[in-house]
């Protein structure tokens, strides 16, 4: 072969080299395209399209979508229904809650749907006293929201409570014929479902009631008027309403209201221009029934006190508003008994007489104008400083002793007994020219009380 035939088998040769190099970096290309630049991979393996890539991830996030607005619907409506009657009440304190708790299972016991409570007589809810009074006597009234504050035409006020929330209560105006044999219902005034009470005013009259207040629960339906029955001092229950037990009685004499302690005058005189005095407390249980009167008065000498009389016995209301009192009062002639009628303006109670026996029994006026002199609380030694009258008459014997026409005088001086320091007084018989002590007493400014014994000179303790 000539060098000319070497030379184009080379050439050949080179050609084929260069051909193959070239396939070879095509179908390297063609693999990296394929595997998306990460290199080559297992060529059976068939990646899925990429359209079908995102079709799956739209899908999930729409389900991831789904699910939390579902679950944050439905946390909505949670806190949409439980705030409901979480703020509903969200104004009863924790002894409000409880004793509405109570209050509700004494209705189930008593198989009542039903409890209500005559409040009193005002043409204003917040009348101060009275409001005071009513949230002591029903802690679950204090705070009530004004929403829960029916007011319709009339002065007469009532709480209404359901025995459990599964009771829809109903307020509705309604109407009766000229012989009250008939009714019609009107315009509903309110509506709730919560379980929690009302404060309804009504009535223009104590004729007939001018609301009707509608229970059901179901198929089951329970009715009630208001009525009050002022000489029973609670409302007209029926088999399935009754009377609240934590208020089976609201008094109603407001202006007497938080005035523990003994109005006192110090003005009135006697007929022969001498100056005197009275004390006059009244008491009431803890139903809110009047109970006792502790009644006492004397001389006034240059400001001390010469106790000349001591009665106790009782009083009751003489009118629906409790403005006359009838009293009672047991004195060494007998009982004495008339009408009283109060007046409170101000700071300041007046006493009229009205009928019966006089009340003033030594001074020549009709009218008397008192003032409260606060009962005395303890400090911060838990004494009772300035109170030692008020625990010497508390004595029954000297009570009795009061009664039989002796009187009461201050000692001077003071002394010491058990180590305590003491008030001094002397009970005895009041002549037109001297005071004769029959009895000592001392008084502690803790309270203890002590009698002299009249042989030995000793005190000993009551």
């Amino acid at each position: 072969m000539g060098k000319k035939g070497k030379l184009g088998k080379v050439k050949g040769m080179l050609l084929m080299a260069l051909l193959l190099f070239c396939a070879f970096l095509t179908g390297c290309s063609l693999l990296d395209i394929k595997d998306g630049g990460q290199g080559m991979t297992n060529p059976d393996y068939v990646e899925p399209e990429k359209d079908e890539i995102d079709e799956e991830n739209s899908e999930k996030a729409q389900y991831e979508k789904y699910r939390f607005e579902k679950n944050q619907h439905e946390k909505n409506l949670d806190e949409e229904a439980q705030p409901e009657e979480d703020q509903a009440a969200s104004w009863l304190s924790e002894s409000g809650g409880q004793a509405l708790a109570e209050e509700q299972e004494s209705l189930r016991d008593y198989g009542a749907v039903l409890g209500a409570a005559f409040l009193g007589y005002t043409a204003d809810y917040s009348f101060p006293g009275k409001q005071k009074q009513r949230e002591e006597t029903y802690p679950y009234l204090e705070g009530i929201p004004a929403e829960r504050i029916i007011e319709y035409e009339g002065d007469e006020w009532y709480v209404i409570l359901p025995e459990a929330a599964d009771w829809s209560i109903s307020v509705e105006a309604c109407n009766w014929n000229e012989d009250f044999t008939d009714i019609s219902v009107g315009e509903l005034l309110w509506e709730g479902t919560d379980g929690l009470p009302v404060i309804l005013r009504c009535n223009l009259g104590d004729l007939h009631s001018n609301v009707r207040i509608t229970a059901r629960k179901g198929s089951r339906e329970v009715f009630w008027y208001p009525c009050y029955l002022a000489f029973a001092g609670e409302i007209e229950p029926t088999e399935e309403v009754m009377q609240l037990v934590s208020g089976s009685y609201m008094p109603e004499e407001g202006y007497l209201y938080g005035m523990e302690g003994s109005w006192y005058c110090d003005s009135a005189e006697t007929d022969a221009g001498e100056p005197y005095f009275y004390s006059v407390t009244f008491l009431t249980g803890e139903d809110g029934f009047p109970l006792d009167m502790w009644y006492y008065g004397g001389f006034l000498n240059e400001g001390v006190e010469e106790i000349c009389f001591f009665w106790d016995g009782s009083y009751a209301y003489g009118d629906p508003l409790g403005e006359s009192l009838e009293f009672w009062l047991n004195t060494p002639d007998g009982i004495r008994s008339g009408t009283i009628w109060l007046n409170l303006e101000g700071d300041y109670l007046s006493i009229q007489e009205m009928e019966g026996d006089a009340f003033f029994p030594f001074t020549g006026g009709s009218v008397e104008t008192f003032y409260l002199r606060p009962e005395a609380e303890p400090g911060e030694n838990g004494d009772f400083s300035g109170n030692e009258m008020d625990l010497l008459l508390a004595q029954a014997e000297v009570q009795e002793k009061l009664n039989q026409g002796m009187a009461i005088r201050d000692v001077d001086g003071m002394d010491t007994v058990q180590g305590e320091a003491c008030v001094l007084f002397a009970l005895g018989t009041e002549h037109p020219d001297q005071f004769v002590a029959e009895y000592y007493y001392a008084v502690s400014s803790s309270g203890a009380v002590y009698r002299m014994d009249d042989l030995t000179g000793e005190w000993e303790p009551i």
